[in-house]
């Protein structure tokens, strides 16, 4: 009743959950060209997962599960169906799959399967004998996220699975799309993307650690004596006042051609018929780089707490929108852009 008279009071003061404000990219989060600058860049259409695993890093697309060597890149196999996540397992390499199977490619555990039976599998990390898996929503597929975020689900889902043999136990529900997870000593940290925080996870009750980040984050890993968090995709007044607006949202939905709705994207600005996003974005017939976008490039450095401490971006107009992984790796850090279809790394200079 309490919570109920809240959102009322909220929603008449535009605050709280109906506020429409979004934090600036200011401190930590400054806004800069470190990823459009990167002297190191891979073109891989479709590249949505990195893991660095003893001291190799590979990259999943679609249904090819890549490794480098050195400057090179090679194909280490397809599978059937699609790859969801990768996760380090005991020094090897964990291959989650679209169709809810968990593979361990390599290290002491290979040739081992899970079968999960969830079907939108967006994350997952290793703790000992236990793996962990984030479901983003029960109603909608991975690819589908952008749906589940106008129609204001919350159906994400915690799992955890004993390497040993046990069977899949679920540890949280009622989650906002989680898409990212890391073990942090005995508790369990979540980017909950559609709640724009990280949480722990104390008793399956969500505790937030970092509260209204400027953008939906999504896979966190760890890095040291920190964390790095991929932001998949901007948040931006227009959309936050979109999605206030249910009967809007609803019609947008049902009639509108997915690419031109007015929703967050992995990559933003290859038609002319994508909405303006609340304001002028051209000037001289060039983007403007600080113009307001659906998309853009960014991952945050955390520190032990998990506050930020440093960030890279690609601004409006730059070429590695849609940062869905970030890993470090031989020094650098690597960040997988989906919305451009590259991999870029960026000297580590912590």
């Amino acid at each position: 009743m309490i919570e109920r008279f809240s959102r009322l009071l909220d929603s008449f003061t535009g605050r709280g959950e109906a506020a429409v404000t979004v934090p600036p990219l200011d401190g930590a989060l400054r806004a800069n060209r470190a990823l459009d600058e990167a002297a190191t860049r891979f073109a891989m259409p479709g590249v949505d997962c990195l893991a660095s695993v003893d001291g190799r890093l590979y990259a999943a697309a679609g249904a090819a599960l890549a490794e480098w060597d050195g400057a090179q890149r090679r194909e280490v196999r397809r599978v059937d169906g699609g790859i969801a996540c990768l996760a380090e397992c005991a020094g090897g390499l964990a291959v989650a799959l679209e169709d809810g199977r968990v593979m361990v490619e390599t290290g002491p555990r290979a040739g081992a399967v899970f079968d999960t039976r969830l079907r939108c599998i967006t994350a997952m990390a290793v703790s000992g004998n236990t793996l962990f898996l984030c479901n983003g929503s029960t109603e909608h597929a991975a690819g589908d996220w952008q749906k589940d975020l106008m129609e204001r689900r919350a159906t994400g889902e915690v799992w955890r699975i004993d390497l040993d043999g046990g069977k899949p136990e679920r540890i949280a529900k009622g989650l906002g799309w989680p898409a990212g997870i890391v073990a942090e000593g005995s508790h369990l940290v979540v980017s909950e993307a559609w709640k724009h925080r990280l949480v722990r996870l104390d008793d399956a009750t969500p505790v937030p650690v970092h509260s209204d980040l400027p953008g939906y984050p999504g896979r966190i890993v760890p890095a040291g004596d920190g964390y790095w968090l991929a932001v998949f995709a901007p948040r931006s007044q227009l959309v936050e006042f979109v999605l206030r607006e249910p009967a809007y949202r609803r019609r947008m939905v049902a009639e509108v051609p997915r690419p031109y709705w007015i929703a967050p994207t992995l990559r933003a600005g290859r038609s002319f018929y994508e909405p303006l996003q609340g304001g002028s974005v051209k000037q001289l017939g060039m983007l403007k780089p600080w113009a307001p976008t659906l998309s853009s490039g960014f991952c945050v450095r955390l520190d032990a707490r998990f506050q930020p401490v440093a960030s890279l971006h690609s601004r409006a107009d730059g070429v590695a929108h849609g940062v869905t992984s970030v890993v470090r790796h031989g020094g650098q850090v690597w960040a997988a852009a989906k919305g451009d279809g590259v991999v870029v790394a960026v000297e580590d200079r912590r």
